[in-house]
């Protein structure tokens, strides 16, 4: 795993596992051209992790806000998030940020997961 520099134009998802929470970067999203409904799609054979634009009426499909609050989006998927630290071999204490590829023709943007970058440490308050 790479400590590689992020720049703030950079595709990016995140990913922690003591909240099962899959973040989508807004540049990320700008990318998609805020798609209103995307999917996730998952290659563990290559380790690699997708975000689909998609109908409404496709097999998992998530519903974006029309409106934005934040600079990301957040979506809880505490099976799936276990499942990629386990594939992964990710310790379940830190938060991995992941850059992603633009496929335009696909509609899509993709993650190597093998990439993954450490970027902090959960702690819990006692």
């Amino acid at each position: 795993m790479d400590q590689a520099v992020w720049n703030s134009n950079d595709l990016g998802i995140s990913l922690a596992a003591f909240s099962g929470r899959i973040t989508i970067f807004k540049t990320t999203l700008k990318a998609l051209n805020y798609p209103p409904y995307f999917r996730f799609l998952l290659d563990i054979d290559h380790k690699q992790f997708g975000i689909e634009c998609c109908g409404y009426k496709s097999e998992g499909s998530h519903q974006l806000p029309e409106k934005m609050t934040r600079e990301h989006y957040d979506i809880k998927s505490m099976d799936m998030v276990k499942f990629i630290f386990q594939t992964c071999g990710w310790d379940k204490k830190y938060t991995y940020r992941i850059k992603g590829i633009a496929m335009p023709e696909h509609r899509m943007i993709v993650f190597d997961l093998t990439t993954a970058q450490k970027v902090a440490e959960f702690r819990r308050s006692e």
